[in-house]
């Protein structure tokens, strides 16, 4: 292994070793705390756990009372770039050559305008964050849950997420990504690095799973700066518009995004239950915005027409984080008996 291979990862992985140190004294001093355990809820009814999910919706029942459709809200999964920091100058060679040096890094990546300088803008999910999405498909397949369309940012973790849902779920395979760069997170997070996108044919060529043929509702200017208004503003008309399209009229949508993406479905449909008024609460970020893991999952009910954020109807997940290993400190153990 080179010094440039050992260096990749290094500072997340020294992260990861502290905190593994900490997780094993409190095991060993029996101090350990059930992740499974949730400090903050109340034993829940055994009527909460057995919501029907079929995927008709019009005809579920929840308590004796007729339900409509779900609307879910999904951040993406585990992304490259916050697991393995400037992974950009290890995995690629100087003729723009990607190379794995990880295994939870992509077997491959696609061709791309502006090849390794755009992914480090635009950075893929890793194989974990592939699984934690195709993991979600599959628990809305078990529980009976079906998607009549799926809409997702055009950041490409995002796409990816949207595409290993659809595995999971096992869709029909007239189910695609819708790509709508209405959904992106706030530009201003990103505008002083740069932004890249892949196009839809890009990500089709990739072997994504996209809707070559959607028209999307907003078309993003990338090079400009926005308000936190312009930003609700464009959410809402996306989330809104995609609700009361009648093609999709009493089926189950899904929007795939970024951490904010989940607040954001609760505030369009919630601005869209009172008709838009001017007198609701101005435009804020919520104060549990960095206390949304990947591929968390939120989810509204309609009933009467009204919309209700409404428990999940799949359990969430939880992982414990991984460092590299060196190889070379088993030459230290192969020392003691030379």
């Amino acid at each position: 292994m080179s010094s440039k291979e050992n260096e990749l990862a290094q500072e997340k992985s020294e992260e990861i070793f502290k905190d593994w140190e900490k997780l094993f004294m409190s095991l060993i001093q029996h101090k350990a705390v059930n992740a499974l355990d949730d400090e903050n809820a109340q034993k829940e009814s055994q009527s909460d756990n057995q919501i029907e999910t079929s995927g008709n919706s019009r005809n579920e029942v929840t308590n004796g009372e007729p339900e409509g459709r779900w609307v879910f809200a999904l951040r993406h999964g585990e992304r490259v770039d916050l697991t393995y920091g400037s992974w950009i100058p290890f995995c690629f060679t100087d003729n723009n050559t990607y190379v794995r040096k990880d295994l939870n890094l992509p077997v491959e990546l696609a061709p791309r305008e502006g090849g390794a300088v755009a992914y480090s803008l635009d950075t893929p999910l890793t194989r974990v964050g592939a699984l934690q999405a195709y993991l979600v498909g599959e628990a809305m397949r078990l529980a009976g849950i079906k998607l009549g369309s799926v809409y997702a940012s055009c950041a490409l973790r995002s796409v990816e997420t949207a595409h290993h849902l659809l595995r999971g779920l096992q869709a029909d395979p007239s189910i695609k990504v819708k790509v709508e760069p209405g959904l992106f997170e706030y530009k201003d997070w990103s505008l002083s690095r740069g932004l890249a996108f892949m196009t839809p044919l890009e990500l089709h060529k990739a072997g994504l799973n996209v809707d070559l043929s959607y028209k999307p509702y907003i078309d993003l200017n990338i090079k400009t700066s926005e308000t936190m208004e312009e930003l609700y503003k464009r959410h809402e008309y996306v989330m809104q518009s995609a609700v009361k399209d009648p093609n999709y009229e009493g089926q189950n949508l899904m929007f795939v995004g970024h951490a904010i993406t989940l607040e954001m479905t609760v505030t369009a449909l919630k601005y869209l239950n009172k008709g838009n008024a001017s007198d609701l609460p101005p435009y804020k970020f919520g104060d549990n915005l960095m206390r949304v893991p990947y591929c968390a999952l939120g989810s509204l009910r309609e009933r009467e027409g009204v919309w209700t954020v409404v428990k999940p109807p799949i359990p969430p997940s939880i992982n414990t984080n991984s460092a590299r290993y060196n190889w070379k400190d088993l030459l230290e153990v192969e020392k003691k008996y030379e």
